[in-house]
């Protein structure tokens, strides 16, 4: 209900406050909805697909995760509940970040995937950069992290300034 609040949307609260609000459960304890909608659109909506690691990325900042998790299928479950409660929201408003992609500019689906550095979203598919892998790669919880083409030449040639001024 925090989440409606923010937001000005107290007509969306049932009358009879939490009580009727609905009852999803996950990890024990009621479903953070405020955070879920949150980690999504900060990785460019729920659009974005496959490019969004449900457990690794989301699950993690929600108050419903605990370090001691042993539960299967928090991925899935996750887009179940954001699918139910949250898109319809998601898809009426301006709250998602990152739209485009930067190398085609368009917002069309697919595997997406999320700079590391600059924070920009681009199609895994996209990026022809040779040696990147498979986008299941950077899909994992602990998998790669994904660096953009304009921020792997500016890494190097920081790098680089760095080895010609005499640091290594």
């Amino acid at each position: 209900m925090q989440f409606l609040i923010l937001r000005g949307h107290t007509r969306l609260i049932p009358q009879g406050g939490l009580a009727e609000f609905p009852d999803a459960i996950l990890n024990a304890k009621r479903l953070d909805l405020f955070n879920l909608y949150r980690e999504v659109v900060s990785r460019g909506g729920f659009h974005v697909g496959n490019g969004i690691n449900w457990k690794g990325q989301v699950f993690s900042k929600m108050r419903n995760h605990t370090v001691t998790n042993r539960m299967t299928g928090v991925g899935n479950t996750l887009k179940r509940h954001y699918e139910t409660y949250l898109l319809e929201y998601e898809l009426a408003h301006d709250d998602v970040d990152g739209e485009c992609c930067l190398l085609c500019h368009s917002s069309a689906a697919g595997d997406w995937v999320n700079c590391g550095i600059c924070g920009e979203w681009a199609h895994f598919g996209c990026d022809r950069r040779p040696g990147l892998g498979a986008f299941k790669d950077y899909a994992k919880t602990d998998g790669l992290e994904y660096i953009c083409p304009q921020c792997s030449i500016s890494n190097f040639k920081k790098k680089l300034q760095k080895t010609t001024n005499g640091y290594s």
